[in-house]
């Protein structure tokens, strides 16, 4: 087998498992829970979803009338589909990626152009993700928003008030930086 193709598909696998290894590391981000959770697997929910529970907890505090829920549902749910499209064709992009580095007869270009294809899946999930979670802000009155990150605020200060070590390492209640620049 040529040399030059045994070491390319050796960097391609060595750069893929260092990938998959660290993506839970600082690519995932924290649920209420305190678990960890991927991009691309939402699990149940979502970032979208997620951030819909999120508000619906509050919506008496913060006053949310039944038309904002139907829009919060409708963005979640369009948003929820949507990555969930995206995160199948990053895995098929992925699998076929797998079967071109057990092709002894694969070129490296090819193989290059899958991985930048899974990668651009991956990157579609999060920016579905992020538009989403924006989306979802702009639903609410500059009062609402007002009134979650009080709430926001309030749980964080009773977090450090009554002794807890670990705190919650991101929080669907914090509204995005460019939510306050855009509206």
């Amino acid at each position: 087998m040529d040399t030059r193709l045994v070491f390319g598909l050796s960097i391609v696998l060595g750069t893929t498992l260092l990938a998959v290894s660290t993506a839970g590391a600082d690519g995932g981000y924290r649920c209420g829970q305190g678990h960890v959770m991927a991009h691309h697997g939402h699990g149940q929910t979502g970032v979208a979803g997620h951030t819909l529970q999120r508000f619906l907890s509050h919506q008496q505090e913060i006053g949310l009338s039944d038309e904002q829920i139907g829009k919060l549902r409708s963005v979640a749910l369009d948003a929820d589909r949507a990555a969930i499209r995206a995160s199948a064709d990053r895995q098929v992009s992925e699998r076929e990626l797998r079967a071109m580095l057990w092709d002894t007869k694969a070129d490296m270009p090819a193989i290059e152009t899958k991985v930048k294809e899974a990668e651009s899946f991956e990157a579609q999930v999060r920016i579905i993700g992020i538009r989403a979670r924006l989306e979802l802000w702009g639903v609410l009155t500059p009062e609402q928003q007002t009134k979650l990150k009080t709430l926001r605020h309030a749980y964080r200060h009773h977090d450090r008030m009554s002794g807890q070590r670990e705190r919650p390492q991101q929080s669907d209640l914090q509204e995005p930086e460019s939510a306050t620049s855009a509206g």
